[in-house]
């Protein structure tokens, strides 16, 4: 299993019969620090993951094949969890559900010009 982050959606009208009615996402690996790794890959949606979202990926051989009951199904990649919070000693928590970090208002300094009249 790793983190990644979904990037993109695939739009198929002709799919393999083991993809019928299943959502084909773009997912970029992240590391624990949440900057991306590798790279993107394909991955089945299993949770109703959107674009944005953290997700738990997983990559077990059998793996999809155990989870939507097809034999020999050709998925590797199965999006198995939306990640609220990732919490690591010392870093900055990201996920879902923390707000981004605010943008630093600009300080203003004693030697600003004095309004003209």
């Amino acid at each position: 299993m790793y983190l990644a982050k979904v990037i993109g959606k695939i739009i198929s009208t002709d799919k393999y019969e083991a993809y019928a009615n299943k959502k084909l996402m773009v997912v970029q690996r992240i590391s624990l620090d949440g900057k991306p790794s590798g790279l993107p890959t394909v991955a089945i949606d299993y949770v109703n993951a959107g674009e944005g979202d953290i997700v738990l990926v997983g990559a077990a051989p059998g793996l999809a094949s155990t989870v939507f009951k097809v034999p020999k199904a050709p998925i590797r990649e199965l999006i198995m969890g939306v990640v609220d919070r990732v919490d690591i000693t010392g870093q900055r928590p990201y996920g879902n559900s923390v707000p981004p970090p605010r943008a630093q208002e600009p300080q203003q300094n004693d030697r600003s010009p004095a309004p003209q009249e």
